[in-house]
């Protein structure tokens, strides 16, 4: 048959007479060729044409036939049926699956494919790799609370440079291991709060990874070493008030300071360890002895010390490089408090103070972008 004795038929024609044989056969329905070809304006050399004879130019929608067999790509590496496990899976084992990486949840579901390729498929479903949040929730009596010291505190130094002579303390925990903030498997619209998904997962679970806890203090043109302690009896990094914080921090770190005529107020966060507990423990004394001028920010406020910023270049830095022990994680910290924060980055977001403030009582004490 030439190709001008099927040419004026259309692509849609030739698919009816293609898709009708094949239900047909299928279903095992007796029927006439002939008629079929009749039913549908042509003649008998057409209607065989079209069904088999010329490859190049009946089977181009050949694809169209629901009883053929897909050739046009490779098929699929997980099936439907695969699929629909993997789904299942998610669902009822819950946050526990979720927070594994897609190769490690690959080999859980035994797929056989690289993380990757079920990071495609199940992309076909709506899931997604997002990070965990960490923003935390500030309940009413914190928002009134945060609202109040910001007030107090811009009364006391309303300009930017009456922060100059303010020197921010915090810890922060160095993890033994590639690990970065933890992510999670999820569909959109999968919240258990208004803000994040955080309160579903276990965090005791990430303190086994914490190996280096370390103390510094920021300031405008001052920035300090890290100072790495240690925590006897536990290893979540909590500081006691006399076997840390007074006879590894203040005593051989602080002090010298204070010798050396330095003028400054420390802040430091509200934790237990700081002394903040009342006026008459260890650490209390220390700072009336000698002479130490301090305050505490308001509790579960990092926003509103400029030295929590100050923490995620390092640990940005601290991700670049395998670093499996504790000797390599603590130098890696040193290198990355060195390199990463400058003075210049230190001095912008200690001059950012009174618009942290002002900004916190805006927002009616909710958590800000600082």
């Amino acid at each position: 048959m030439s190709r001008q004795g099927i040419a004026n038929f259309t692509t849609p024609q030739k698919a009816w007479i293609k898709g009708a044989a094949d239900y047909m056969d299928h279903l095992g329905i007796k029927y006439s060729h002939n008629d079929l070809f009749k039913y549908h304006g042509m003649n008998k050399q057409q209607g065989w044409a079209i069904l088999k004879e010329d490859l190049e130019l009946a089977n181009r929608t050949h694809h169209n036939s629901e009883f053929t067999k897909e050739q046009r790509r490779r098929p699929l590496k997980l099936s439907a049926k695969d699929l629909e496990c993997c789904d299942r899976f998610l669902q009822d084992v819950g946050w526990d699956a979720r927070v594994l990486t897609w190769d490690q949840l690959s080999t859980e579901l035994d797929c056989h494919v690289c993380g990757n390729t079920l990071c495609t498929h199940l992309g076909s479903m709506d899931y997604m790799k997002c990070v965990a949040c960490t923003k935390g929730w500030v309940s009413q009596k914190l928002a009134k609370k945060r609202i109040s010291r910001s007030e107090d505190a811009l009364k006391e130094r309303p300009q930017p440079d009456d922060w100059k002579s303010v020197r921010f303390s915090d810890e922060v925990h160095w993890r033994v291991g590639p690990q970065g903030k933890m992510c999670i498997i999820r569909k959109p619209g999968e919240r258990y709060c208004s803000d994040c998904i955080q309160e579903q997962l276990n965090r005791n679970d990430e303190k086994q990874w914490e190996a280096a806890h370390t103390w510094a203090t920021i300031g405008y043109n001052f920035k300090s070493n890290l100072t790495f302690y240690n925590t006897p009896g536990n290893k979540n990094g909590k500081l006691s008030l006399r076997v840390v914080y007074r006879d590894q921090i203040l005593e051989p770190v602080v002090k010298p300071w204070l010798v050396c005529g330095d003028t400054f107020t420390l802040e430091e966060d509200n934790d237990s360890g700081h002394g903040g507990g009342s006026g008459n423990n260890i650490v209390a004394i220390w700072k009336h002895k000698n002479k130490l001028d301090s305050y505490f920010n308001c509790p579960n406020s990092p926003d509103l010390a400029p030295i929590e910023n100050c923490w995620q270049p390092p640990k940005q830095y601290l991700k670049q490089f395998p670093h499996w022990d504790e000797f390599e994680t603590r130098e890696l910290a040193y290198e990355g408090w060195q390199k990463q924060v400058t003075q210049q980055f230190i001095n912008e977001r200690v001059l950012s103070m009174p618009q942290r403030l002002t900004d916190c009582i805006e927002m009616e004490g909710r958590i800000t972008d600082h």
